[in-house]
Order: C-alpha cells, then sequence, then structure tokens
C-alpha cells in the first residue's frame, strides 16, 4: 500500500522536474541564437548571452540526474549541450590549438587594455600616475609581457604610459580615453564615429619591420548597468519595486546598447573591407561571443583565443561567470602565435596579448 501512495508522488516531481529542464533547454537555445536574432527588435534576447554559462551549467546538472535516475530524458540535455559546442569553445577550451608555425622568428607583440583610468592601479605614493604606470609596468615585466603595441580603453595620460613603455609612437583619439602606442612609425591613422558621444574606434598603419599592419583600437558603446547588476544580484526581491524597476532599466538600455554596438561593429567592418595591408581589431566590444556584435566583428576574421588560447577566456571581472568581452582579431595574413589574458588586479578589466605575424604560416 505504501508504493501505492508513493508512486503518484514520485510521478508528479518527475513530471515538474521534466517541465523545469525543458524550460532551461528552449533558454539555451535561444541563447544560442541571440548571434542571429535582429538586435533593433529583440536585442534584450543578448541578456541571455550573460545567462549562457548558467544555462549550460544547469542543463548539464539536469543531465547527469537523469543519467543516474537512469531516464532517457537525459539525452534531451546532453543534445542541446553539444548543439552548442562550437559556441562553448569560445568561452573554455582545455588545449591550444597547434599545428601550424610561423615563417617569422620574431613575433610583433599585441597588448589590449581597458585601464579603467588607472584608478585601480596601487601605488606607493598614493595617487601618484607615474608611481602607478611603474606598478602596472612591473607587473608587466614580471609576466615577461613586452607589448610593440598597445591598445588601450578607459585610458589617461597616454604620453606618460607610451614613455614609460619605451614606446615612441603616440595617438590619442579625440573625444575618447582611447590611445594607441606604437614601438613603429605610423603612416596614417583615423578614427570611426560612434553611437554615442566619441569615436568607437581608431585605427593607423604602423610601418613594422614585417610590412605595414593596420590596427583598430575598439571601445564600442558601454551597457553602463554593472552597478545595476550587481546590486540586482545580490539583493534578489521580486516583492519589492526597486527590483522590478532595476530590471526593466537593465533591460531597456541592454537592447538599446546592443543594437548600436552591432552598428558600431558594422562600421568597422565596412571600414575594414577597404583596408588593403593585413589588420588586427583590438579592444573592449562590449559584448561576449554569443552576441550580433561578435558575430558581425568576427565573420571572416580569426580570433587568438580560439586558435592560440586554452583554459577560461574571462576578460571582465563580475559576479557573472565567463564574461569574455574584449579580443583580438586577425584578417587571413595575421597569424596568432600564441594568446595569453593575464589576471592582473588594475581594473575591472584584465589585458589580453598576443604574438602576431604578418607573413603566410607554413605548415609544421
Amino acid at each position: 500500500m505504501t508504493r501505492a501512495k508513493n508512486k503518484p508522488a514520485h510521478s508528479w516531481i518527475s513530471k515538474t522536474l521534466l517541465i523545469i529542464n525543458f524550460i532551461f533547454i528552449f533558454f539555451l537555445g535561444l541563447a544560442y541564437m541571440t548571434p542571429f536574432v535582429p538586435v533593433e527588435r529583440w536585442g534584450w534576447l543578448s541578456l541571455l548571452a550573460l545567462a549562457y554559462p548558467f544555462l549550460m551549467l544547469v542543463n548539464g546538472i539536469f543531465a547527469v540526474m537523469w543519467i543516474l535516475a537512469r531516464k532517457w530524458y537525459a539525452i534531451l540535455s546532453i543534445l542541446i549541450l553539444l548543439a552548442g559546442f562550437p559556441h562553448h569553445i569560445q568561452y573554455v577550451k582545455l588545449f591550444s590549438n597547434r599545428g601550424r608555425t610561423s615563417t617569422c622568428k620574431e613575433s610583433i607583440r599585441v597588448l589590449s587594455y581597458n585601464l579603467r583610468g588607472l584608478s585601480l592601479v596601487p601605488a606607493e605614493n598614493g595617487k601618484n600616475i607615474d608611481a602607478k604606470i611603474d606598478t602596472l609596468l612591473k607587473a608587466l615585466h614580471d609576466l615577461e609581457e613586452y607589448p610593440d603595441i598597445l591598445c588601450l580603453q578607459e585610458t589617461v595620460q597616454g604620453e606618460k604610459l607610451a614613455k614609460k613603455f619605451g614606446l615612441e609612437h603616440t595617438l590619442h583619439a579625440p573625444q575618447s580615453t582611447l590611445w594607441l602606442l606604437s614601438r613603429y612609425p605610423i603612416l596614417t591613422h583615423g578614427v570611426l564615429d560612434g553611437e554615442e558621444v566619441g569615436p568607437s574606434a581608431m585605427w593607423a598603419d604602423l610601418k613594422t619591420p614585417q610590412g605595414t599592419l593596420r590596427v583598430y583600437n575598439m571601445h564600442l558603446v558601454s551597457n553602463r548597468v554593472t552597478q545595476t547588476a550587481e546590486e540586482l544580484i545580490q539583493d534578489m526581491d521580486l516583492q519589492r519595486e526597486h527590483t522590478w524597476k532595476n530590471i526593466r532599466f537593465i533591460l531597456q538600455r541592454y537592447r538599446k546598447t546592443t543594437e548600436k554596438r552591432a552598428i558600431e561593429a558594422h562600421h568597422l567592418r565596412r571600414h575594414l573591407a577597404d583596408c588593403p595591408h593585413p589588420a588586427i581589431v583590438a579592444g573592449d566590444a562590449n559584448d561576449t561571443p554569443l552576441s550580433r556584435t561578435y558575430r558581425v566583428l568576427s565573420d571572416g576574421l580569426n580570433d587568438s583565443f580560439s586558435q592560440r588560447g586554452s583554459g577560461f577566456s574571462t576578460t571582465y571581472k563580475s559576479t557573472l561567470p565567463l564574461l569574455r568581452i574584449d579580443y583580438l582579431l586577425g584578417t587571413d595574413q595575421i597569424f596568432f602565435k600564441d594568446h595569453h589574458t593575464w589576471h592582473l588586479p588594475y581594473s575591472d578589466h584584465y589585458p589580453i596579448a598576443t604574438g602576431i605575424c604578418l607573413q603566410p604560416a607554413s605548415g609544421s
């Protein structure tokens, strides 16, 4: 009699869990689709990209749970996880890709870093800017990172940075915090207008020992919802009007900025299409690999992390996991020799670096 009574209850629990499982499968599938949806109408769906690691984890838990319960339902979550494999390796890779080597003996080091105005860099002499730069320089030297080209966002006093890093040639995009510091002479340069105040990117053709290289340093429209999102995560009380106000603000702001970033990405790609030289696109895109912005930017380009990175791709410190919003992308003439994400605590972003060669790669 006891078994007969418990069976319906057990069946009800199983059905409820299966319904919840279907919901998470559906939302993970939607997250996979966010790079392809029209951002003009469905930009808010890009928020699913932020929830992507959580959606993937929950589906993994359901798969394991159903396997242990010996239920065929496990195949549902397994299939949706396998379907997203091309996306997963944009966030996490166990091993760096090998199999090709470059013909150049000495690579050009490129480093991109959103410095947040050096506000988080410690210094022995209080807030002295020179001391802050010395701290940053020492940290990079300890990592044996000596960049030939620095693409900086949210940066102040770029001339001082250039002098400390021994980079003779500097560019500052007007009405912005974009700086490009180079060991190589600058042949020509310009800026790309943004959808909000200031440019979305700056560019320069550099005379390197391997030939002319074009570098784009971008900082696409910011969401400016970080503080609100952190507040929401820490105090998610759905009975408070303030919580719903924050949710509405994030949805509206994210939809608008997603659309603006996609437009800026299109402008950059149109400009790049007319470039006669090998080119690299570096900087802060403010969007994840599961976004329309990244799809536009990376279409036909190589991604340094995808080609040479390993481990977690996180470039932004947040309560949300696996936030990758900074990139190093290159045209087919660019060969990436490595990729590093340096976890320095001197900004809310991490610097990313690579060594590049402009000559065609050869098999090994």
